[in-house]
């Protein structure tokens, strides 16, 4: 969308200037207007009436000079193409409103500029598609100067500004509603003062825009994107293309009031494009809704951070906070980044990883799977908040980063130290528990590591404080099983594990039916089979009656032996088993019934190696959910954990299935989480809305989404919980005994 409008905008540029030749070229063939003063009692509000002028009006080349003093008339509209060296405002001018109100009318001023030499207002408003350009080297007035572009109301009014060559605003103030202003060439912002309104939705309007393209630059520019405060509509937004820069501008994003599908405002750089010196302050929403979201700032392509301060700041009432995003291949450059509350910092989409000059504040940050660099800027600061993902933390430079919780590092998040930079752990009690550790490039082994004063059994100097990082993963997400009906079709059974870790991973896959009759399990799969599919959707092994292998793919050999020295050997040879040793990467294992029969069956995946160098997680099974005995349950066990317990979420998603073009998705999926003594511990229905009781003890809305697995519809059901060692299953059912095909998950 950015792209397009980008085109569009560049485009409109230069319509602007082949408009202003051509005005020129027919000035200078036919026109005998000339330098000219708006009279004291004008005969009506036309600039193009010679009648309101002195003689030789009305203005109209790019020499003539169009003067305002007092007047009876101060509306002044045009409504066709005009042209002017410069607008002059005289010491007792009245306050003027010069209306460009069709889309004929235009002003372009391509001299010296406007300028104000009164103590009072004097305002410019492009409607209905009117527009001002300033070209070469002219200016808006220094002072009491506006400029209105477009209106917000129904029907929509558009309006623009575009200052193009070296062109600058000065010191006007210029509101974009409904309208953009556009920056071209080498053209300045300056010292103005810009606000980007927020649109409705309701009446279709544009957002209010400032677009920077070419080598324009922001200067001392303020400018405020607003947020909208309905239920409906998308904030103001300022763009940089090309190599524009926000140099040494305040940028503030607004977030959005109570709402359900409304948008907050942006700032977007895109291209080779830079903050510069910029300070952008991103706001969290305001509203009581949860879904009101916050401002953003985000850089695309080759743009950078540069030297600017980003703050994300935390919603209030519960709504989502401010956010900062790197995507393609931006950077960070020495930014000075600050997240607090829940506002956040995510780099999970860029395609390598960020360096920045420093992290700081009580808020998030989301690595993905990419590393952060931070510490270019050489100063000091202290973090508290989260920083979550499966990539890596990296601190370089002569600044300290203090870490002031333990938990402030994610347990699936690495973290490398350099010589000569520090990493102050400014807690105290149980180690924060990190997946992995290098010092100077070299892997450090399982265990607690920490500086001279912490009586960690492991000291590295490139640590301070009195706390310390227990180098892990001591906690292990392993042997899943669900439960649930097969049917045929799309409607089958399909679960999905990924292996993470250094090494290979031995597991055990099974699918049962006969054998759940003893456990009182009604209708069940006589006969199950199984496939075992990559990443890429390829069969890499199949079986059917574990006691017959099936040659082929990654199965080399006969496996009956190994299967019964795993332990997991099926009771009933019409179930189906497969061993697998298993790279890093994602895993799909389908169960169907031999010859389309249904009932129901049981999926389960074994980890016959749990070792620190890999680990099975993140489990999600499909199935269609019946009522009854026939809901999906899925079970998982938690391993060695550490004395905190496993941090997971666990996911019922059901109309957002759809949209992968799977038929018969359940609407509205509930969630039940129980303990080994079947106890219900945590239960959710709709995201959205936390239910507190057993170990849910607080909103969790807010933990969800800054988990990275927030579900796309509100309908669907998530809990987040920190669990100790034990046996725990889920249950998926639909509210009202509705049916239909559900997707139950457990992330660690």
């Amino acid at each position: 969308m950015e792209k397009e409008m980008k085109m569009e905008t560049k485009t409109t540029t230069y319509i602007v200037h082949s408009i202003a030749a051509s005005v020129l070229l027919l000035t200078a063939q036919v026109s005998l207007a000339g330098s000219a003063t708006w009279l004291l009692s004008p005969q009506d509000s036309a600039w193009e009436n010679a009648n309101n002028w002195t003689a030789g009006g009305p203005p109209n080349g790019p020499s003539d000079i169009a003067t305002f003093a007092h007047s009876s008339q101060t509306n002044v509209n045009i409504s066709t193409s005009e042209e002017v060296n410069s607008i002059v405002f005289s010491s007792g001018s009245a306050s003027f409103d010069v209306t460009f109100s069709s889309s004929g009318g235009q002003l372009i001023i391509s001299g010296t500029g406007v300028i104000n030499n009164s103590s009072v207002a004097q305002t410019f408003l492009a409607q209905n598609g009117g527009q001002i350009v300033f070209n070469n080297a002219s200016t808006a007035a220094s002072a009491h100067m506006s400029i209105s572009n477009g209106v917000g109301s129904y029907p929509p009014e558009t309006g623009y500004t575009t200052f193009n060559d070296t062109s600058s605003a000065a010191g006007a103030s210029i509101g974009n509603s409904n309208g953009y202003t556009m920056f071209n060439d080498t053209s300045s912002a300056a010292r103005a003062s810009i606000g980007n309104s927020s649109a409705d939705l309701v009446c279709n309007c544009d957002r209010g825009r400032t677009i920077f393209n070419g080598a324009s630059t922001a200067d001392h520019a303020s400018i405020s994107n607003y947020g909208p405060g309905g239920s409906h509509g998308v904030g103001g937004q300022t763009t940089f293309n090309d190599a524009s820069t926000a140099a040494n501008a305040s940028i503030d994003n607004g977030g959005t009031g109570d709402v359900s599908t409304a948008a907050g405002s942006a700032t977007i750089f895109s291209g080779t494009a830079t903050a510069g010196h910029a300070t952008i302050t991103n706001q969290g929403g305001l509203g009581f809704d949860q879904n009101s979201s916050g401002g953003l700032t985000i850089f695309d392509g080759s743009s950078t951070a540069d030297s600017a301060i980003l703050v994300a700041n935390g919603g209030v009432h519960g709504a989502a906070g401010g956010g900062i995003y790197f995507n393609g291949a931006s950077t960070g450059g020495t930014a000075r980044v600050e997240v607090f509350g829940n506002g956040y910092l995510d780099i999970s989409s860029h395609q390598s990883n960020v360096n920045i000059g420093s992290i700081e504040g009580s808020g998030n940050v989301r690595l993905g799977a990419n590393r952060l660099t931070v510490g270019a800027n050489h100063i000091s600061t202290s973090f508290s908040g989260v920083i979550s993902g499966n990539g890596l933390l990296s601190n370089i430079g002569a600044g300290v980063l203090t870490l002031q919780a333990n938990d402030c590092i994610a347990d699936t998040v690495g973290l490398i130290l350099i010589s000569g930079s520090i990493i102050k752990l400014d807690f105290t009690g149980p180690p924060d528990i990190i997946a992995s550790l290098k010092v100077n490039g070299v892997a450090q082994s399982p265990g607690i590591y920490g500086g001279p004063m912490s009586g960690a059994p492991n000291v590295l100097p490139e640590f301070e404080g009195l706390g310390t990082v227990s180098v892990g993963p001591l906690s292990i997400l392993g042997n899943i099983s669900t439960r649930a009906f097969v049917e045929t079709g799309d409607d089958v059974m399909i679960g999905g594990f990924i292996v993470r870790g250094t090494e290979p991973k031995r597991v055990a896959i099974r699918a049962l039916g006969p054998e759940l009759t003893q456990y009182g399990v009604p209708n069940v799969l006589v006969n199950p089979t199984l496939e075992l599919h990559d990443h890429t959707g390829a069969l890499i092994a199949s079986n059917d009656n574990w006691m017959s292998t099936v040659i082929g793919g990654i199965i080399t050999s006969d496996q009956v032996a190994d299967i019964r020295n795993s332990g997991y050997a099926p009771t009933d040879q019409r179930e189906s088993a497969i061993i697998a040793d298993l790279p890093v990467g994602s895993y799909t294992a389908i169960v169907r019934g031999v010859i389309n029969t249904t009932g129901v069956s049981l999926a389960e995946v074994y980890d016959l190696n749990p070792q620190p160098g890999s680990f099975v997680r993140n489990i999600s099974t499909r199935s269609f959910v019946q009522t009854g005995g026939n809901i999906m349950i899925g079970g998982f066990i938690v391993e060695r954990t550490e004395p905190r317990g496993q941090r997971v979420i666990i996911r019922a998603l059901g109309p957002e299935l759809t949209q992968y073009g799977v038929p018969n998705a359940l609407a509205d999926p509930t969630l039940e989480l129980y303990d080994a003594g079947g106890d219900l511990i945590a239960s959710n229905d709709n995201w959205q809305h936390t239910i507190i009781g057993g170990i849910i003890t607080s909103s969790q809305v807010q933990d969800i989404r800054n988990s990275g697995y927030a579900p796309a519809n509100r309908s669907e059901s998530a809990i987040i919980a920190r669990l100790p060692a034990g046996n725990y299953t889920a249950i998926v059912r639909g509210v009202n005994n509705t049916t239909g095909v559900a997707l139950v998950e457990v992330y660690r």
